[in-house]
């Protein structure tokens, strides 16, 4: 077979299957719980994040696509759950936006049913997404070296002899270079959307995203005018009760 190399020269994840398990639970209760869609101050920013998403969904489908053509599907598959469950978490989040909205809706009327009935998505999401995001980009640098493999594809596609070859290491660094640039940036806009979000609820009074009560004003003092001169207390003739 033309693609016997492949399994040999592709990437290959040096992480065990049961760390990529323990990394895909969501992590929850950190920070300041947020709730329902993103507000229209931060939407410049989850602006970033929804293109980020989008092309971390193409990188991931990439890498499965190079797996396939490189005869490593089942290896490519779970070393990339991370990247699919980053990517659904991502979905969950932006459920409002329109065009993600539509992927939402359609993974909720097939495989992911019971996500949606048990997860309402949103801003709920946000926190989960950043950890998620940022553990998977740390363990792929540090475990996994993603960058020397990026190398290696590189020049595994600019050494290639057919353009079969070459086309699945292009494929394959392409989706590299885009799932792991994809994460990064979709971490840091999210923090940053984050951050702004919880500094606004801080200083918001009565409104969707306030806690905080508006500080009570001081009432008028009132005018205590000093007694006239002549004033004497308890003028007079008295009369005695009952007397």
């Amino acid at each position: 077979c033309c693609c016997s190399f492949l399994p040999c020269t592709i990437r290959e994840k040096g992480v065990p299957f049961p760390l990529h398990r323990d990394m895909v639970i969501p992590i929850g209760g950190m920070g300041v719980p947020l709730m329902g869609p993103p507000p229209p101050e931060v939407a410049h920013r989850f602006r970033v994040i929804k293109y980020s998403l989008l092309i971390l969904i193409l990188s991931t489908i990439g890498e499965l696509v190079a797996g396939i053509l490189g005869g490593s599907f089942g290896q490519m598959l779970l070393s990339s759950l991370n990247l699919i469950l980053n990517a659904l978490i991502g979905i969950w989040m932006l459920k409002d936006d329109g065009t993600i909205g539509r992927i939402y809706a359609f993974l909720g009327r097939t495989c992911c049913k019971a996500c949606t009935e048990q997860c309402q998505g949103g801003l709920t999401c946000l926190m989960p997404f950043i950890i998620c995001n940022l553990i998977t980009v740390l363990l792929g640098l540090i475990l996994n070296n993603d960058i020397g493999e990026i190398i290696a594809a590189c020049k595994a596609m600019l050494n290639s002899v057919t353009f079969y070859e070459a086309f699945v290491f292009m494929l394959l660094f392409a989706s590299t270079v885009g799932a792991l640039l994809s994460q990064v940036v979709g971490c840091i806009y999210g923090y940053l959307a984050y951050r702004e979000i919880r500094d606004s609820g801080v200083h918001q009074s009565g409104g969707d995203w306030g806690n905080s009560y508006p500080q009570a004003e001081e009432a008028p003092a009132r005018d205590v005018r000093a007694p006239a001169n002549n004033f004497t207390a308890f003028q007079g003739s008295g009369q005695r009760l009952g007397g």
